[in-house]
Parts: structure tokens; sequence; C-alpha cells
């Protein structure tokens, strides 16, 4: 993805903020864990005001190629400072002799060390922090979202949602059974395209919303104008969708065909602020 990442991130309360905690006394904090012995590292977010109490929605968040586990830290903030306990998962390989910055392999074995990896985070997280159990979303960018959509792919029931930010859908591994299991899931996804984006292929899109269709996912597909999926606007309706569709979903209407499964929206909008990222 294009674009660089800046290392701050602002910890002030929005005006915007949906349900969540309203009072505490403990701030934001993050810290690297181990996901595994001699497996990939993982980096815990806590939420402003954090309250031992409450389950909190987890957002497991796999990050684009060249980045690391620690591009949570500079996402979640922007989707919503108090509302989700993240956790960002480390890609399987490295690309580049430091050691820096890692993406993820489409190999059988590299996306069964994967999962392997997403999961251990999630039982992670959930023994350090109250998670509810129901409300865990997987969410990618670029690489990112591609091997979120092969995760969900096989492991449909462990998630509430999935959030793809670019990227694009695979199916690969998934057997017959598997297929009618994701159809009868009907799992909610969010893709996140931008409308110049080089990693956004008109194409493919077309293809991932016919497979989507045949599988009866629920999908939401949000186009924004620029080159850059990453910004202020995509990601605050990241917040909007999670807590539509999963934190306080309204009540389900009757969508018994497949064409009723996608719904495109264009977003139009003079305050969309492109997220800036560094390096790291």
């Amino acid at each position: 993805m294009s674009g660089s990442f800046s290392p701050r991130w602002s910890r002030s309360n929005h005006s915007h903020e949906k349900l969540g905690p309203q009072e505490g006394q403990n701030t934001a904090k993050t810290s690297t864990v181990l996901a595994s012995p001699f497996q990939s590292f993982c980096q815990i977010v806590t939420p402003l005001h954090f309250q031992t109490t409450y389950q909190y929605p987890l957002l497991v968040w796999l990050h684009s190629a060249g980045a690391s586990e620690l591009q949570i830290e500079q996402i979640l903030p922007h989707i919503s400072s108090r509302n989700y306990v993240g956790v960002g998962v480390r890609a399987t390989y490295a690309t580049d002799v430091q050691g820096s910055g890692f993406d993820w392999q489409s190999s059988q074995n590299g996306v069964r060390k994967a999962c392997q990896n997403i999961f251990d985070a999630i039982e992670m997280t959930s023994r350090r922090h109250s998670i509810h159990p129901d409300r865990i979303i997987l969410a990618g960018l670029g690489s990112g979202a591609t091997m979120a959509c092969r995760v969900a792919m096989q492991h449909p029931n462990a998630f509430a949602g999935v959030i793809r930010m670019s990227g694009r859908l695979e199916t690969a591994g998934c057997g017959l059974g598997k297929f009618n299991q994701l159809r009868q899931r009907r799992l909610p996804m969010l893709w996140q395209q931008a409308m110049d984006g080089v990693d956004d292929d008109s194409a493919q899109l077309r293809r991932d919303i016919t497979t989507a269709q045949w599988l009866q996912a629920q999908v939401e597909i949000r186009q924004y104008p620029g080159n850059d999926v990453v910004n202020t606007a995509a990601l605050k309706d990241i917040d909007r969708w999670c807590f539509d569709k999963i934190v306080t979903p309204s009540p389900a209407t009757d969508s018994s065909t497949a064409a009723d499964t996608v719904n495109i929206e264009l977003i139009q909008g003079s305050e969309l602020k492109m997220v800036e990222f560094s390096a790291n």
C-alpha cells in the first residue's frame, strides 16, 4: 500500500464515539507478547479508560506487506480509541534483513502458520483481558486483508465479521463441506476499496463479488475517492460497521437471495483525510 505511517496518534476522545465504557482509571496501553514458542509476536492494545468488567470486542489486525504487528498501534486509534481491545499479529516471513518488515505467505503451509499465530494471539489476549467471545473481528490491510479472508474462509465460525481494506477474497483450501458451512454462516464482511488504488482491481472485485454472492456472505463494499484506502473516513467507517453489524446489530431482515447479500456504496466526503504511517 502507498503512504507512510506516522508513529504518533491522538489519545483524545472523539465526539462521535459510539457505545462503550464511559469511565475508568487506566489509559491506553500496549504490550508485545510472544504468540507461541518460536513463532511470531503479537501486539496488544487496550483502549482508553479500560474497564476490566466490560467484555470488549476484539479487533484482530493483520498488517500490510513490509509492516509488522506494531501497525495496530497506528490504525486502532483512528478507528476508535475507546471501543475495542486490539491485537496486531506479525506475518509469517521477513521482507528485509533487519527483520523489521514482514509479509504473509499464500502457500498452504503459510496459511496454516498464519491461522496458528492468529488463534494463539486471540487466546493470549483473551487470557489477559475481558473479551466478548462472540465479538471477535478479523481485519487486515493489503496482503493482510487477503490473509484475513483466507483465514475466515477456513474458520467462518471463529469470527463475528471480517474487514478487508484492499486485498482480495481467497477461497483456496476450502472443500465442498466448508463451502456449505460458509453458505450457512453468511459471514458479515466489510470490503473497503480505493477508487484509483493500484491494489484495487475492478475486474478482481467483480470476481470477488460473484464468489461472495455464491457463498451468500453479507458483504458491504465501500469505495473511497483517491488512490489509497487508508484514510480517516474509511477507518471511522470500520467502527460504525462493527457496531451496526456486530456489537448492536439491528433485527435481521429476510435476505433469501444471493443477489441481496452485497451492497456497494461510494463514499464522497470533503473531510476525508489520508492517514500516514511510519515505516515501522
